[in-house]
């Protein structure tokens, strides 16, 4: 039982200093590899926030009262954000991809370091040797090696191998002890020979690292346009909630205003019941927005990763924020657009490279086609016949040794298929790069149409929120005033129409700001951190800030 507590105890510190080893040397290849790619480096971390520690992720953000009856927590956009970045469970899997191509970098890199590998082993021996003697004796036999690989393919390993038998023996006269050092070099001639070949991998797990660094540099772009996104539906669906339940309380002002006009043998009974049925109605219309809101909300949580039983909601505030800003221009052109994205998409950048490293495999898979031709030197020394120092050059004996081996290159059909593969491989990289370069001029021109669309659709909704509002006063003066012509249908269709505008205009400044943020990630001039704040960057010195 000891031993197993003792046991489980140093596993558990092993495995703790295992843990702190890797994550250091992986980060610090993170930090390297992302100012290399992206001009910059986060405080990257793969360090998991269990839900009950949701509730202390920072000072600013102790909105997670103990009592959840007392309504919803209003939380702001920032504060979104990085709770997001924080909890969401597929940020998390995606950092924790780029972490792992940083810790399968290790590995590559530590190939071509010296590698050390040694063994001691300790023996005792009571031998029965007849007669009714016993002979007894204590031996250690150790080896040591250490071998390194170099840029040219060659490896070299130097081992030490001992065998001593006078740690103790009941034979006073029973004395043995060896030695042997051994020093072995294979530097291959044709096939795997030279830096293409033979640092291949290492130089395929730094592009690797490379290229998953952008793929989370855009994806965590995506990550937060969607969390934006996210946040302001919750707002626009809850202004939705506002202006049915405004327009509720207007039509039953106007519903109760008919029944006066009623009594006082003004208008019709039927034109009382459109009024009562339109205000059925507004009061349905404004319970299944709430249901929506609700839905939305259920949603957003989900999507922040936030516990289920929290009860959280968007701050109406940052609507308002977005309101008085208004839909600002972009300030560039398409053509400049154009040229931003094929100059600095990242993911442009990654299938390029894709196409570099086809074509350098297909080199690789042409050597792989020439026989295979060693040469192999070999020097040992063993131990002479003083015990005391084995390893004496005096009668020690040397061993020199050395060969070409060559393999006739007779069957190479494998190779022959993985070299046509890698031709098509490259055709297909070739494609990839051109159909990428189409998609991307396509992405940024449907985004550029997008957002002069929204913004002139915004314009055009609050002119006719304008008009709107003026026609539903103008219909309540008329009908006040007993206005042949005029009816209570007249007023029932300027409220649906100003209710209409109303949330047109939430919606299409929504839609601007969401069509704005995936244009500046479409030509690569959306930059976000760590903690959930961007900006966007004109591709000229300009820098138009969204906060």
């Amino acid at each position: 039982m000891i031993a197993l507590t003792g046991g489980s105890i140093l596993t558990g510190c092993f495995g703790n200093l295992a843990t702190r080893l890797a994550d250091r040397e992986a980060y610090g290849i993170i930090e390297q590899k992302q100012a290399e790619a992206l001009g910059h480096s986060d405080d990257f971390s793969i360090d998991a926030v269990p839900d009950s520690d949701l509730r202390g992720l920072s000072r600013d953000m102790e909105f997670f009262a103990d009592e959840m009856t007392s309504g919803p927590v209003v939380i702001s956009l920032s504060d979104a954000l990085a709770l997001s970045l924080k909890a969401n469970r597929e940020y998390r899997t995606r950092k924790e991809l780029l972490y792992l191509s940083a810790l399968d970098l290790t590995g590559e890199r530590h190939e071509f370091s010296p590698i050390f590998s040694g063994q001691v082993t300790a023996r005792a021996v009571r031998d029965d040797v007849g007669s009714g003697a016993i002979e007894r004796f204590g031996e250690v036999l150790g080896d040591l090696a250490v071998t390194q690989i170099f840029a040219t393919g060659a490896r070299v390993t130097v081992g030490y191998a001992t065998d001593m038998l006078h740690i103790w023996s009941s034979d006073p006269e029973v004395k043995a002890a060896s030695g042997a050092l051994s020093v072995s070099l294979v530097q291959p001639l044709l096939r795997n020979v030279g830096t293409l070949v033979t640092l291949e991998n290492l130089r395929q797990a730094e592009r690797d690292v490379i290229y998953e660094v952008r793929n989370f540099a855009r994806f965590r772009q995506d990550f937060v346009i969607d969390r934006i996104g996210d946040y302001y539906r919750v707002l626009q669906a809850l202004d939705a909630v506002d202006n049915e339940w405004r327009s509720y309380q207007r039509l039953r002002i106007g519903r109760e205003r008919a029944e006066a006009m009623m009594e006082a043998e003004r208008t019709a009974n039927f034109q009382v019941d459109q009024a009562r049925q339109d205000e059925i109605r507004a009061r349905n219309r404004w319970i299944r927005a709430k249901t929506s809101y609700e839905t939305s909300l259920d949603r957003f949580r989900i999507d922040l990763g936030m516990p289920t039983e929290l009860h959280i909601t968007a701050d109406p505030h940052e609507l308002e924020v977005l309101r008085e800003r208004g839909p600002v221009k972009l300030g560039l052109s398409l053509q400049l657009a154009e040229q931003a994205a094929l100059d600095g998409r990242l993911d442009f950048l990654t299938v390029k490279q894709l196409r570099e490293d086809s074509h350098r495999r297909l080199e690789i898979a042409e050597n792989s086609l020439l026989p295979v031709l060693d040469a192999r030197v070999e020097y040992q020394l063993e131990s002479g016949e003083d015990v005391n120092k084995p390893l004496k050059p005096e009668g020690s004996r040397r061993d020199y040794a050395g060969e070409l081996s060559l393999e006739l290159p007779l069957d190479r059909k494998g190779e022959r298929n993985h070299y046509r593969r890698s031709q098509i491989r490259l055709e297909r990289r070739k494609r990839d790069v051109e159909a990428l370069r189409n998609e991307i001029l396509a992405g940024v021109r449907r985004t550029y149409r997008e957002v002069s669309e929204s913004r002139e659709s915004y314009e055009i909704q609050l002119k006719s929120r304008e008009l709107a509002d003026d026609r539903v006063n103008s219909v309540n003066m008329l009908l006040q005033a007993g206005r042949e012509g005029v009816n209570i249908r007249d007023r029932l269709e300027a409220e649906d129409a100003l209710l209409e505008a109303e949330n047109n205009v939430t919606r299409e400044l929504v839609n601007y700001t969401i069509a704005r943020l995936e244009f500046y990630h479409a030509i690569e001039q959306l930059e976000v951190d760590e903690q959930g704040n961007w900006h966007e960057e004109l591709p000229t010195s300009t820098t138009a800030s969204l906060r």
